[in-house]
């Protein structure tokens, strides 16, 4: 089966998305006088939070989330955390691949300003429409964003595969009628997603490639 769309969440799919968010989350903690968190705190509450937003992540980590935090984050810290930002291996070849092959590209993220980390890696131009949460009424594991990127990219939704790594990622694609191949990189094993639902599932980006010939 081959399609002519993909469509990708981006936190834990297309970046490791735990060592910015680590960052952000200290200087937080050293502007409000909190306790500094490590790695393995971030990516424990990143994947056990469902539809982890920053207010969520923050509750996480310090049990409660004050609501001048998140004013700060906006003002001067999404830069630190933008620097720090790396796409995974092979990452970036495999979306330019992609375009090569004639696929069209989007983007569906819970992230509340999705198109500046992609412009923040230079990938930006590679994308004809990304959704954020900002976007749409109701965020993932909720269809709307998928279909939103959908419709703005011209797509029906037996002609897009969803490319993504949680539980609510797949119950937004299954809800919005779209295949769904699965990364590991999110943290759950490859047979774990393929029982959750996904159509197919990998452990790097490029395992998406042979369903764009």
């Amino acid at each position: 089966m081959s399609f002519g769309f993909a469509v990708f969440d981006f936190d834990m799919t297309l970046i490791d998305s735990i060592k910015p968010l680590t960052i952000s989350a200290n200087l937080l903690a050293k502007e409000f006088g909190l306790a500094e968190v490590k790695y393995e705190q971030v990516y424990d509450a990143e994947v056990s939070v469902k539809n982890c937003t920053f207010e969520l992540l923050w509750s996480a980590l310090w049990g409660r989330c004050d609501p001048a935090w998140y004013p700060a984050y906006l003002d001067h810290m999404t830069e630190a955390e933008y620097r720090a930002m790396e796409l995974f291996p092979g990452a970036r070849e495999t979306l330019e691949e992609l375009v090569r092959r004639g696929a069209r590209l989007g983007l569906a993220s819970n992230r509340d300003y999705p198109a500046k980390a992609l412009q923040a890696l230079g990938v930006d131009g590679l994308f004809e429409a990304v959704v954020g949460q900002f976007d749409v009424a109701n965020v993932k594991p909720a269809p709307d964003m998928i279909l939103k990127t959908l419709a703005l990219l011209g797509a029906r939704p037996q002609d897009a595969l969803y490319v993504c790594d949680s539980r609510g990622d797949l119950l937004a694609a299954a809800a919005a009628g779209v295949k769904t191949f699965a990364m590991s990189t999110g943290g759950h094993p490859v047979e774990e997603l393929l029982s959750l639902g996904a159509w197919k599932a990998g452990d790097q980006l490029a395992d998406i490639l042979p369903c764009f010939v």
